[in-house]
This record gives C-alpha cells, sequence and structure tokens, in this order.
C-alpha cells in the first residue's frame, strides 16, 4: 500500500515537471516574460520584467533548474515582505536588489542567500551578476515589484535589460 502511494506521488511529481516545462516553452515566447536574450560564457541571461509581483517571481524561479543570479527591485511602498518568504531560495545563488526599499528587503534574505548586493541601476546589475555568474548559472532579471521610481513601466526596465545584456559582450 505504501509503495503505491509513493508510486502515485512520483508520477504526479514527473506530471507536474512536465507541465512546467511545457509552460515555460509557452511562455518563452512571451515578450518580458521568461524571455531568453542570450547566452554567453555558459550563462544565460533571461529577462523576466513582467513579473513586478512576488508571485510571478515566484513561479519564474521555480520554474528554472540551473543555479540562479537574481536581479530583483524594490519599491517604498510595498509593506508585506512576509510574501518573500514563500519563495524557494535554494535555487538563488545571488541576489541583487535595486529600488529605493534595498536595504529592507535585503534584511529579508539575510541568512538565506550568501550573496547579496545592493546597486543603485540596472546597469550597475547587469555588471554585478556577470562578475559573478558562472558556467550554468542563469541571470534572471525578475523585479518582484513595479519599480516606478526607476522605470514607466516593466517593457522600459525589460527593453533595457535585454540592451545592457547584449553590450556586455562588446
Amino acid at each position: 500500500m505504501e509503495s503505491n502511494i509513493k508510486n502515485i506521488q512520483a508520477a504526479l511529481e514527473n506530471k507536474l515537471v512536465s507541465a512546467r516545462k511545457a509552460g515555460l516553452k509557452r511562455m518563452a515566447n512571451i515578450e518580458h516574460r521568461l524571455e531568453f536574450v542570450d547566452a554567453f560564457n555558459g550563462v544565460d541571461y533571461i529577462n523576466d520584467a513582467k513579473s513586478t509581483d512576488i508571485n510571478s517571481t515566484w513561479y519564474s524561479i521555480d520554474c528554472l533548474e540551473e543555479p540562479i543570479i537574481w536581479i530583483a527591485s524594490s519599491c517604498q511602498y510595498e509593506e508585506d515582505y512576509q510574501l518573500f518568504d514563500e519563495i524557494d531560495t535554494n535555487k538563488v545563488k545571488a541576489l541583487i536588489i535595486m529600488g529605493q526599499a534595498k536595504t529592507e528587503l535585503s534584511e529579508k534574505f539575510r541568512g538565506k542567500i550568501d550573496t547579496i548586493a545592493l546597486v543603485d541601476s540596472l546597469e550597475e546589475a547587469v555588471s554585478k551578476s556577470t562578475n559573478l555568474a558562472e558556467s550554468s548559472d542563469a541571470v534572471l532579471f525578475s523585479p518582484a515589484c513595479s519599480d516606478y521610481d526607476s522605470f514607466k513601466h516593466y517593457k522600459e526596465a525589460g527593453q533595457l535589460y535585454r540592451k545592457l545584456v547584449r553590450e556586455v559582450q562588446l
């Protein structure tokens, strides 16, 4: 009986993983949503600028399999940082935070993520991520909040991220 339950559980987990991978492939066709930008030196750069809430970012982190250098944003009006407790940080190798409330957000992850860097701009975040990333890592720009202090819209942030990533090779 117990082995049947374990077999059923394993089958369900396999279906869930397959469904996530299929969903990720479909999402890859959506601009600014788990959008593959480029790869060099064995590092994948992913634009997830459309993830302007914690739930979307949680899903994006959950979908990736490789170690992640996560570029997040912060904002003054975000008051409930409890939702960040739901994010599985096991795959997050480093967290780079920009925005007005970067210090407050960094406190939420202290002790959970070994490397946390605070930066003042997306340009600085991409530069820092490139220095931290190693072959087989993914750099994920997934803000987790709407940073209206720095960008008018997520599209503006995503377009700048793509531009900056492509300039890294130069």
